[in-house]
């Protein structure tokens, strides 16, 4: 069976922190990752609230989310960024759709394009077109007014410890977690919502990260 792999951001590129994060959220960290989407049909909502451009809450990061309306029930979202000396663009193309599970609002995002545009480089393609690579759907929370806009997700917090040797019980845990991440890429959505959107198994930490953005002025 041939490996599946995520897409990631090629690591020569850095950008702010606020836009790696996004970036990371939808391109292989540990945001929950799916071949399947996380809503199904009759959960998805469209708020043209969210439509426009927004940016990093700290003045000093530097790069954009627009949305747009896709269709009457989804959206194109388009994050932008730069390197450090700002001589390459570098932006991602989403599809979005909104969605209510219980008492939260989600957002599910899947990758359609890639561009890097600069001086020094200059490479675009679908997110189907990349070679060994297989695009997947993230599942973010979130929250907005209007003109103030939080995404979170959450994981399961693990304790990194380079300079002690792994032990059987730590192994143990690891290999579980990634078990875990293995069977979620697969899952129906049906599943997904009920064993990622629910409440985490009993015991488990968690840690949660969230990206604040506010609407362009």
């Amino acid at each position: 069976m041939m490996p599946i792999r995520v897409m990631r951001m090629p690591r020569r590129l850095t950008l702010g922190i606020l836009f790696s994060a996004l970036i990371c959220a939808v391109g292989g960290c540990n945001a929950p990752q799916s071949v399947n989407p996380f809503y199904l049909s009759q959960d998805v909502v469209f708020d043209s609230s969210l439509l426009g451009e927004w940016h990093g809450a700290d003045p000093s990061e530097k790069g954009s989310v627009l949305v747009k309306a896709k269709t009457e029930d989804s959206y194109t979202v388009e994050i932008t960024g730069y390197d450090e000396d700002r001589e390459a663009e570098v932006r991602w193309t989403l599809e979005a759709h909104q969605f209510n599970y219980r008492q939260d609002a989600y957002i599910d995002v899947f990758p359609v394009a890639f561009r890097v545009s600069g001086k020094k480089e200059n490479f675009q393609t679908e997110a189907d077109g990349m070679y060994f690579v297989v695009p997947v759907h993230t599942v973010i929370r979130m929250h907005h007014d209007g003109q103030k806009l939080s995404l979170l997700w959450s994981e399961e917090d693990e304790t990194l410890n380079i300079f002690k040797k792994e032990d059987e019980a730590s192994k143990a845990k690891r290999l579980a977690r990634e078990k875990r991440q293995h069977d979620i890429l697969t899952m129906s959505t049906e599943r997904l919502q009920q064993e990622v959107l629910g409440s985490p198994p009993r015991g488990t930490r968690i840690s949660e990260t969230t990206i604040s953005l506010v609407r362009k002025k």
